[in-house]
């Protein structure tokens, strides 16, 4: 499978206590939240390599995402910056970059050889 058409996201992201925080500043439920996180950040893996995403602002999350507040609630919980430039995903290279989704593919190469050994 081709790294370009994923995202790299944990089964309980959902239920961490950050997304419950969104939720709250973003008055929603759990799956508007989850569903605003994940537009946004696959449209972030569209346009940045870097988690650097020139002339984006508060109001563009709210809006690429469906929220209101979102852009603020993201700031708060410590998942972005806003700059005059534009924004910034904390952590992007970590989670988002080429060599973070390397390391997930090799990952799973190495699972599915460990469980061919097996019977």
């Amino acid at each position: 499978m081709s790294s370009e058409h994923w995202i790299k996201v944990m089964k309980g992201t959902p239920n961490k206590p950050v997304m419950a925080e969104i939720r709250r500043r973003c008055d929603c439920t759990k799956a508007e939240a989850f569903l605003a996180f994940f537009e946004l950040y696959c449209y972030f893996d569209d346009v940045t390599a870097d988690g650097d995403i020139p002339f984006f602002k508060k109001l563009d999350a709210d809006e690429r995402g469906g929220l209101a507040g979102l852009g603020d609630a993201l700031e708060a919980v410590g998942w972005m910056t806003f700059h005059p430039a534009g924004a910034t995903v904390i952590g992007w290279e970590k989670h988002n970059g080429k060599s973070a989704k390397a390391r997930m593919l090799q990952s799973e190469r190495n699972n599915r050889f460990r469980g061919k050994g097996r019977s």
